[in-house]
Protein backbone atom coordinates (compact mmCIF):
# COMPACT_ATOMS: atom_id res chain seq x y z
CA UNK A 1 0.00 0.00 0.00
CA UNK A 2 1.12 3.77 -0.81
CA UNK A 3 1.96 5.62 1.48
CA UNK A 4 -0.42 9.04 1.17
CA UNK A 5 1.36 11.79 -0.32
CA UNK A 6 1.55 14.93 1.91
CA UNK A 7 0.29 18.11 0.46
CA UNK A 8 3.30 20.41 -0.68
CA UNK A 9 2.61 23.81 -0.43
CA UNK A 10 3.54 26.07 -2.80
CA UNK A 11 4.94 29.69 -1.74
CA UNK A 12 1.65 31.50 -2.63
CA UNK A 13 0.08 29.27 -0.50
CA UNK A 14 2.14 29.87 2.20
CA UNK A 15 1.90 33.23 1.93
CA UNK A 16 -1.55 33.37 1.72
CA UNK A 17 -1.57 31.16 5.38
CA UNK A 18 0.66 33.68 7.15
CA UNK A 19 -1.58 36.61 5.52
CA UNK A 20 -4.32 34.89 7.25
CA UNK A 21 -3.04 34.52 10.08
CA UNK A 22 -1.49 38.13 10.69
CA UNK A 23 -2.64 40.77 13.27
CA UNK A 24 -4.34 42.93 10.37
CA UNK A 25 -6.50 39.60 8.83
CA UNK A 26 -7.42 38.73 12.56
CA UNK A 27 -8.43 41.98 13.55
CA UNK A 28 -10.87 41.76 10.76
CA UNK A 29 -12.05 38.62 11.65
CA UNK A 30 -12.36 39.63 16.12
CA UNK A 31 -13.95 42.48 14.49
CA UNK A 32 -16.82 40.96 12.71
CA UNK A 33 -15.64 42.20 9.09
CA UNK A 34 -15.13 38.94 7.44
CA UNK A 35 -13.90 35.58 8.15
CA UNK A 36 -12.38 32.29 6.60
CA UNK A 37 -14.34 29.47 5.75
CA UNK A 38 -11.75 27.33 3.98
CA UNK A 39 -8.74 27.42 1.90
CA UNK A 40 -8.64 24.93 -1.03
CA UNK A 41 -5.68 25.68 -2.81
CA UNK A 42 -5.76 27.59 -5.12
CA UNK A 43 -8.77 29.29 -3.87
CA UNK A 44 -10.11 30.17 -0.74
CA UNK A 45 -13.98 30.83 0.33
CA UNK A 46 -14.32 33.64 2.58
CA UNK A 47 -17.32 35.41 3.50
CA UNK A 48 -17.34 39.09 4.10
CA UNK A 49 -20.31 40.62 6.54
CA UNK A 50 -22.68 43.26 5.36
CA UNK A 51 -24.81 46.28 6.87
CA UNK A 52 -28.41 45.05 8.35
CA UNK A 53 -30.71 45.63 5.66
CA UNK A 54 -34.25 43.93 5.24
CA UNK A 55 -34.61 40.67 3.53
CA UNK A 56 -30.82 40.75 3.01
CA UNK A 57 -28.10 38.29 3.99
CA UNK A 58 -25.98 39.61 7.06
CA UNK A 59 -22.72 38.58 4.75
CA UNK A 60 -21.86 37.62 1.33
CA UNK A 61 -19.41 35.02 0.09
CA UNK A 62 -16.46 35.14 -2.55
CA UNK A 63 -14.46 32.51 -3.74
CA UNK A 64 -10.73 34.20 -4.01
CA UNK A 65 -8.51 32.97 -7.25
CA UNK A 66 -5.20 33.13 -5.32
CA UNK A 67 -2.16 32.30 -8.07
CA UNK A 68 0.56 34.44 -7.79
CA UNK A 69 -0.25 35.45 -4.21
CA UNK A 70 0.40 37.83 -2.78
CA UNK A 71 1.00 40.05 -6.41
CA UNK A 72 -2.25 39.52 -7.52
CA UNK A 73 -6.03 38.12 -6.57
CA UNK A 74 -9.44 38.12 -7.69
CA UNK A 75 -12.66 36.75 -6.55
CA UNK A 76 -16.23 35.79 -6.73
CA UNK A 77 -18.94 36.11 -5.24
CA UNK A 78 -20.54 32.77 -4.73
CA UNK A 79 -23.98 31.35 -3.93
CA UNK A 80 -22.77 29.23 -0.85
CA UNK A 81 -25.03 26.77 -0.65
CA UNK A 82 -24.61 25.77 -4.17
CA UNK A 83 -21.15 27.26 -4.57
CA UNK A 84 -21.82 28.71 -8.12
CA UNK A 85 -21.71 32.42 -9.09
CA UNK A 86 -24.07 34.18 -7.30
CA UNK A 87 -27.07 35.57 -9.27
CA UNK A 88 -27.76 38.85 -10.45
CA UNK A 89 -30.92 39.40 -7.62
CA UNK A 90 -28.74 37.88 -5.08
CA UNK A 91 -26.06 40.59 -5.59
CA UNK A 92 -25.58 43.90 -3.29
CA UNK A 93 -27.75 47.07 -4.65
CA UNK A 94 -27.24 50.51 -4.32
CA UNK A 95 -25.41 52.82 -6.81
CA UNK A 96 -21.94 52.10 -6.32
CA UNK A 97 -22.27 49.74 -4.75
CA UNK A 98 -24.22 47.67 -7.77
CA UNK A 99 -21.59 48.55 -9.83
CA UNK A 100 -19.34 47.15 -8.34
CA UNK A 101 -21.08 43.83 -8.19
CA UNK A 102 -22.18 43.74 -12.16
CA UNK A 103 -23.06 40.23 -13.95
CA UNK A 104 -21.87 42.10 -17.23
CA UNK A 105 -17.87 42.56 -16.06
CA UNK A 106 -16.42 39.03 -16.72
CA UNK A 107 -19.53 37.19 -16.46
CA UNK A 108 -19.62 38.64 -12.97
CA UNK A 109 -16.85 36.25 -12.12
CA UNK A 110 -15.02 39.35 -10.46
CA UNK A 111 -15.99 42.32 -9.03
CA UNK A 112 -15.38 45.83 -11.17
CA UNK A 113 -13.48 47.51 -8.78
CA UNK A 114 -9.58 48.76 -8.69
CA UNK A 115 -8.46 46.19 -6.16
CA UNK A 116 -9.46 42.94 -8.69
CA UNK A 117 -6.66 41.62 -10.55
CA UNK A 118 -9.26 41.35 -13.49
CA UNK A 119 -10.76 45.12 -13.09
CA UNK A 120 -7.51 46.74 -12.95
CA UNK A 121 -6.19 45.84 -16.32
CA UNK A 122 -7.33 48.24 -18.63
CA UNK A 123 -7.94 51.11 -16.20
CA UNK A 124 -4.74 52.68 -16.12
CA UNK A 125 -6.31 55.97 -14.54
CA UNK A 126 -7.19 53.98 -11.62
CA UNK A 127 -3.83 53.66 -10.66
CA UNK A 128 -3.95 57.29 -9.18
CA UNK A 129 -7.64 57.84 -9.32
CA UNK A 130 -8.02 55.23 -6.70
CA UNK A 131 -4.29 54.65 -5.42
CA UNK A 132 -5.12 54.46 -1.60
CA UNK A 133 -7.98 51.26 -2.55
CA UNK A 134 -5.26 49.24 -5.07
CA UNK A 135 -4.03 45.65 -3.98
CA UNK A 136 -1.62 45.44 -1.60
CA UNK A 137 1.12 42.84 -2.21
CA UNK A 138 2.16 44.13 1.84
CA UNK A 139 -1.63 43.55 2.73
CA UNK A 140 -2.54 40.69 0.93
CA UNK A 141 -5.79 39.56 1.26
CA UNK A 142 -6.97 42.05 3.70
CA UNK A 143 -6.20 44.82 0.79
CA UNK A 144 -9.54 43.29 -1.25
CA UNK A 145 -11.57 42.43 2.18
CA UNK A 146 -11.56 45.65 3.74
CA UNK A 147 -12.57 47.71 0.87
CA UNK A 148 -15.17 45.12 0.18
CA UNK A 149 -16.40 45.46 3.58
CA UNK A 150 -16.51 49.21 3.49
CA UNK A 151 -18.82 48.72 0.23
CA UNK A 152 -21.35 46.43 2.07
CA UNK A 153 -21.34 48.92 4.73
CA UNK A 154 -21.56 51.78 2.75
CA UNK A 155 -24.94 54.31 2.99
CA UNK A 156 -25.19 53.43 -0.89
CA UNK A 157 -25.62 49.67 0.03
CA UNK A 158 -28.81 49.03 -0.26
CA UNK A 159 -29.12 45.37 0.22
CA UNK A 160 -30.24 42.67 -2.36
Amino acid sequence: MEAALEHQMTPDELALREHVSGAQFQAGVDAGRWRLLSIEWPTATLAISAAPRPTSPEEFYFRFELVDYPSVATACPIDIATRQTLSAEMRPKGEIVGHAFRTDWHEGQALYVPWDRLSIVGHPDWLTKHAGKLWSEEKGIVSYLAPTHELLNSEDYLGV
